[in-house]
């Protein structure tokens, strides 16, 4: 290309592009205007926002016990319930290696089955969604759930176990638990 078939083409893109800034140049908005107008229009003629409601006052209530627990009160330990803070012969324990199913709560863990070999009955615990959990193998002896549960036995239908659980008074305490046999 030539330098004036060069210049020819710029004249020509700008005054074509002026013309387009041109037509984009009405500055009326008489559109708009009419928008806004008719929308005040219309918000002039709808209801007012109703008025709130009356609020109720509250009423207070006093609680007579008449000789009964009062609920907001920490309960105590009695005697019947054999807790006792000094009780040393109750502690979790700690002789054992960590198990992989410790690390999970009781309730996220499912029996889905069993194997036997020889006398060696195992139940088989999947752990509830979690990708990589897998499948375990457990027998009596290992440890699951994050309160120190000690499998005491296995049978077909569920894993029974014991846990150790805070007392609530610095001691411990054993807790009788169960996984039941999974229908998934």
């Amino acid at each position: 290309m030539n330098n004036k078939h060069l210049m020819t083409m710029r004249l020509v893109s700008v005054t074509a592009f002026s013309l387009l800034l041109t037509a984009c140049g009405n500055t009326t908005h008489q559109d708009l205007i009419d928008f806004t107008a008719k929308t005040k229009a219309n918000a002039q003629k709808t209801s007012s926002i109703d008025a709130l409601p009356d609020i109720q006052p509250y009423e207070t209530y006093l609680y007579k016990d008449n000789d009964r627990r009062d609920p907001f009160t920490d309960i105590v330990a009695t005697d019947e319930t054999n807790i006792s803070s000094t009780d040393d012969s109750i502690k979790p324990p700690t002789n054992h290696r960590k198990e992989a199913l410790e690390a999970f709560p009781l309730d996220s863990l499912r029996m889905i089955g069993t194997l036997q070999r020889g006398d060696t009955l195992w139940a088989i615990v999947k752990i509830q969604n979690n990708p990589d959990g897998g499948i375990h193998r457990i027998v009596t002896g290992n440890y699951l759930g994050q309160n120190y549960g000690r499998v005491i036995s296995v049978s077909e239908e569920q894993i029974n176990l014991i846990e150790v659980i805070p007392n609530g008074l610095g001691g411990w305490r054993e807790r009788e638990a169960s996984i039941a046999l999974s229908e998934e």
